[in-house]
């Protein structure tokens, strides 16, 4: 197998597993390092448009011009994306988009006489209320009948139910969920269905029936006691973690890779085919010493076995460790929040599985960080926990030293915006007045209406940096910023300019303090660098944000917002790589 048909199945392999951002970010760094062809550019458009950005995906899709290629899969991927958009809209600017996806499929199906773009037409002119034209195009498909391939089965499950032949269509859809199929195949077929019924399409009855048939299994975030290797402890917990794996089926798994229970969850997920996701709190050598060699060195090979199979490791910080809990609460967060935002993506749960020591369990959860702590934001979160019991595992764990800041020090986790103005360059003397009173003046009055919430606040000359309690509400912030500059104030000057704000906006551990020099209030870290950063490398008019804070949106349940992937960054002076998404608001 060639490079180039290795990273297309790669990539291939990463959307059917429902994992878009990791095969949005497998193509785009195969691209930069030369490997390419029509069929990477199509999988990489299709990955973006997967993980919710439309608008990019589209954008991308003409500047690779994957029209031109005339194959049947990127001629509907247009009609795709534009459905997608079409439903982050309502009223007239959905049936808008709905129209110009039913005219690319039925383009796609004219084109090559295939079931798929047809049966996605159909669907399409459903929804837009034009039932005699979506029956002309769904009757040859159901007059064909379907072999027993998952997509065949599930074209024809669409085609019955746009038919009104739900009783054949649930007939379907049961062998259809005796076949094999993967994750994000499932949540495809599950998410177009959800949404014909939700147009009044479909029975709506019927179309509840079969998703729950169709469904993805849970996405699961893993949790558990550190203990030493061997003996009869770790024994008892492979066995717990192997039964519960195997009675609680699972389209993916995500969590650290400390010793003990986390390292067993990983191998046991990678013995079933589970798809793993790694996701660590702070400087990959310090955790090692930290919560891997800490149980014992022949807990080191295995970590290194399963970090190098699982489909994915990601970073919650890159940061050095400094004795902090905070740094594991923001890791276990992440991790949480990313099972959220994958289950979303899968249209299916988010659960918990948790090694719980009875000795441990029944003590107080005044713990700040852990497993205790960890189930109760899971569970206070509305969430499911399965608990998987371990009693009388060998904790004498035996841990390294660690720098430690000095006394008094504090430390928390809090979100952090930076904004500048692009264009402040270009004023003039006359201008610097206007801008001060119309553009500074109003992000300081936004930053006034959200009162308490913003901790500390800063200027100079353009940039503006805030430091405030909580992701969700930097979020709206941000946005509340952006919006009040989509049209600039008159007297800047600056017609025919690129001009506007960028925001970047993070979520991490900061210590603040006292500037020794002046005396303010000082908020400083690693963190608050790594989203200054950010900021040069954002898009005009947009808010950037990074996987924690997204991570944390989705944790905390915020679904006011989106965040659509932008992929891995390249940051500001030469700071490394950062996964980045853009913020908007919800508009349907």
């Amino acid at each position: 197998m060639t490079d180039r048909a290795a990273v297309e199945a790669e990539v291939a392999y990463r959307l059917g597993q429902g994992d878009a951002l990791s095969a949005f970010d497998c193509a785009a760094a195969a691209r930069r390092e030369g490997v390419d062809s029509p069929r990477l550019r199509y999988l990489m458009v299709r990955a973006l448009a997967a993980s919710g950005d439309s608008l990019g995906a589209m954008h991308l899709y003409e500047q690779l011009d994957l029209a031109a290629t005339g194959d049947v899969d990127s001629l509907a991927l247009a009609g795709r994306i534009w459905k997608d958009e079409a439903f982050d809209h309502e009223g007239a600017e959905r049936a808008l988009f709905l129209r110009k996806a039913a005219a690319a499929y039925e383009n796609a199906f004219k084109t090559s006489g295939a079931d798929f773009p047809a049966i996605n037409a159909a669907s399409l002119y459903a929804m837009l209320g034009e039932r005699d034209r979506a029956a002309a195009l769904a009757g040859p498909i159901a007059a064909n009948g379907a072999s027993d391939n998952y997509w065949d089965q599930a074209t024809l499950v669409e085609a019955l139910l746009l038919l009104g032949r739900g009783e054949e269509a649930l007939a379907h859809a049961a062998a259809a969920a005796q076949a094999t199929a993967r994750a994000g195949d499932r949540a495809s077929t599950c998410r177009q269905i959800a949404r014909l019924a939700a147009s009044g399409a479909i029975d709506a009855a019927r179309a509840a029936a079969i998703v729950a048939l169709l469904r993805p299994p849970p996405v699961g975030v893993y949790c558990g006691r550190m203990f030493r290797a061997g003996g009869e402890g770790e024994a008892r917990a492979a066995r717990a973690i192997a039964e519960a794996l195997d009675t609680q089926p699972l389209s993916a798994l995500i969590g650290p890779l400390a010793c003990g229970a986390d390292i067993l969850f990983a191998e046991a997920a990678l013995d079933r085919g589970i798809d793993l996701t790694i996701v660590l709190p702070f400087a990959e050598d310090d955790f090692i010493a930290q919560s891997v060699q800490s149980g014992g060195e022949a807990w080191v090979p295995r970590y290194l076995r399963c970090r190098q199979r699982a489909a994915m490791v990601h970073f919650a910080s890159n940061a050095r460790y400094v004795s902090d809990d905070c740094q594991f609460i923001l890791g276990s967060h992440t991790a949480m929040g990313l099972t959220k935002l994958r289950a979303r993506e899968l249209e299916t749960e988010a659960i918990q599985l948790a090694v719980v020591d009875p000795e441990f369990a029944a003590r107080s959860g005044a713990e700040i960080a852990g497993t205790n702590a960890d189930i109760a934001l899971w569970r206070g979160r509305g969430e499911r926990t399965l608990a998987i019991p371990v009693g009388n595992l060998d904790r004498n764990l035996d841990f390294p030293p660690a720098p430690k800041p000095p006394e008094g020090t504090q430390r928390g986790l809090y979100a952090i915006l930076f904004a500048d103005f692009a264009g402040f360059s270009k004023l003039g003397e006359a201008e610097l007045p206007v801008f001060a009173a119309e553009v500074m003046g109003g992000i300081g009055r936004i930053l006034d209406d959200f009162g308490d919430a913003v901790l500390f606040r800063n200027t100079w000359g353009d940039a503006v940096y805030a430091v405030i309690d909580n992701p969700a509400t930097a979020a709206r912030i941000a946005l509340a910023m952006q919006e009040r500059l989509d049209v600039l104030p008159p007297g800047l000057g600056l017609e025919g300019h690129k001009a506007g704000m960028r925001t970047g906006i993070h979520f991490g551990p900061i210590y603040r303090g006292v500037d020794p020099v002046v005396g303010n209030e000082l908020w400083y870290g690693t963190e608050v660098t790594r989203t200054a950063r950010i900021e040069p490398v954002t898009l005009v008019g947009q808010v950037y944000c990074t996987q924690p804070l997204a991570a944390m949106l989705a944790l905390e349940n915020a679904r006011d917002f989106d965040c659509d992937y932008v992929g891995k960054v390249r940051l500001a002076k030469d700071y490394g790589e950062l996964a980045l998404y853009r913020l908007s608001r919800r508009s349907a």
